[in-house]
C-alpha cells in the first residue's frame, strides 16, 4: 500500500487532482473531443475512456496552448501533430530513464526491499551489482516514509528536472536553428554498430547488460561531439550519427573504434561512412546517403570503417587518415558502390 499511496500523492502534487472527463477537458481547452484525443495519444499515452475521471487543470491548460499555437497559425495543423509526436517520444525516454535512475531509493524509502533490490541489480551507469539510483538520490534513501519520499520528488526532483529540461532544449534549438537556416548541400551520415552483439546478450547476465549499452552510448556520444557532429539516434547497439565534413567523421568514428577496442567491456564496432544530400524530417534523416551508410556498416570487419567513394575522395590529402580502396561491392537496393577502408594517418587519432 505504501508504493500506491507514493504515487497517488506524488501524481496529485505534479499534475494536479484529476476533475475532467476526456470530453470535459477539450471542452475547457475549447477544442473538440476528436480533435484533443489524437494528440493525447501523439504524445505516447493510451487512450482513457470517455466518460473516466483523469484530466486535470494542467492538461486542459497544454490543449489551450496547443489550440493557440493553431489559431494564430503559427503552425499548421500537421506540424503541430508532428511536434507532439516527437516531443512525446523524446521526453518518454527522459522520463523512463530518470524513474529507473531513482526508483531503487524511492522503493528503499518505502520499505519495498523487492523493488529495491531489483533496481539496484540493473542500476544505471554505475555499473552492474551497484545502486545507480540509490546513490544519486541519497536523499530519497532517507526519507522516513511515503510523505516524505513524495514530498522530495515533487518539490526538488522535479523542479530541478524542469530546470534542466528547459535549459538543454534551449541550448539545441538554437544550435538546430543554426544547421536548419544555414544549410550544407551535403552530410556525411555514419552508422557504428556493435559487432556480435547478439551472442553477446545470449551469454551476459541481464544486470549487466546496461552496463554495456550505457557505455557503448556514451562513448559513440563523446567521439561524436567532440568532432562537432551530430547523434541522429541510438538504436540499442548502432548509432547513427551526422558530422559537418568527411574529415571529422571519419576521426570520430576511428576514435570510436579504438575507444570500443581498448574498452574490456565492449566488442569491436564496425562503421560505415557516406556523403551526400539528406532529407530531415522531425530530427530524423532520410534518403539514399543514409541507406549508403547503413549498408557500408553492415560490409564493413570488425575494428573497420568503411566509407563511400565521394566520402573517400575528399579524404585522399588528409594527414589524419589513410585511405585504401577495395573492389566494388554490390549493395543491397544501391548497386554497385566502390568501398575504402579508413585508417588512422601520421597525425590521426
Amino acid at each position: 500500500m505504501a508504493t500506491a499511496d507514493f504515487l497517488k500523492r506524488l501524481e496529485e502534487q505534479v499534475l494536479g487532482a484529476p476533475r475532467y472527463t476526456g470530453p470535459d477537458v477539450a471542452a475547457a481547452a475549447a477544442m473538440s473531443y476528436e480533435e484533443a484525443e489524437p494528440l493525447w495519444m501523439e504524445l505516447g499515452f493510451s487512450p482513457v475512456p470517455a466518460d473516466q475521471v483523469f484530466f486535470t487543470t494542467a492538461d486542459a491548460e497544454v490543449l489551450a496552448t496547443l489550440r493557440a499555437v493553431r489559431d494564430d497559425e503559427l503552425v499548421t495543423p500537421e506540424v503541430a501533430t508532428a511536434l507532439t509526436r516527437v516531443l512525446g517520444q523524446a521526453l518518454a525516454r527522459v522520463a523512463n530513464a530518470q524513474a529507473q535512475a531513482f526508483a531503487p531509493a524511492v522503493a528503499e524509502a518505502l520499505g519495498e526491499p523487492a523493488i529495491a533490490e531489483a533496481g539496484a541489480a540493473v542500476g544505471t551507469s554505475g555499473g552492474p551489482g551497484r545502486s545507480g539510483g540509490a546513490k544519486a538520490a541519497a536523499g530519497l534513501a532517507r526519507a522516513a516514509n511515503a510523505e516524505e519520499a513524495t514530498t522530495l520528488v515533487a518539490d526538488v526532483l522535479v523542479p530541478t528536472m524542469e530546470r534542466f529540461l528547459s535549459y538543454t532544449w534551449r541550448r539545441h534549438l538554437m544550435v538546430a536553428l543554426r544547421r536548419q537556416l544555414d544549410r550544407r548541400p551535403t552530410e556525411v551520415i555514419g552508422f557504428a554498430d556493435l559487432v556480435g552483439y547478439t551472442r553477446l546478450t545470449a551469454r551476459l547476465p541481464d544486470e549487466e547488460l546496461p552496463e554495456v549499452i550505457t557505455r557503448f552510448q556514451h562513448l559513440a556520444s563523446l567521439h561524436v561531439t567532440r568532432h562537432q557532429g551530430r547523434v541522429v539516434k541510438l538504436i540499442g547497439d548502432a548509432v547513427m550519427f551526422s558530422a559537418p565534413d568527411p574529415e571529422r567523421a571519419a576521426l570520430a568514428a576511428l576514435g570510436l573504434v579504438a575507444a570500443c577496442r581498448d574498452d574490456p567491456t565492449l566488442p569491436d564496432l564496425r562503421v560505415g561512412l557516406a556523403t551526400g544530400p539528406v532529407v530531415d524530417i522531425e530530427g530524423d534523416v532520410y534518403g539514399d546517403t543514409v541507406n549508403r551508410a547503413s549498408r557500408l556498416v553492415e560490409l564493413a570487419r570488425p575494428a573497420t570503417v568503411l566509407v563511400d567513394d565521394d566520402t573517400a575522395a575528399h579524404l585522399l590529402d588528409s594527414q589524419e587518415v589513410t585511405v585504401r580502396a577495395l573492389r566494388p561491392r554490390k549493395l543491397k537496393g544501391i548497386g554497385f558502390v566502390r568501398a575504402s577502408v579508413l585508417r588512422p594517418g601520421r597525425d590521426g587519432p
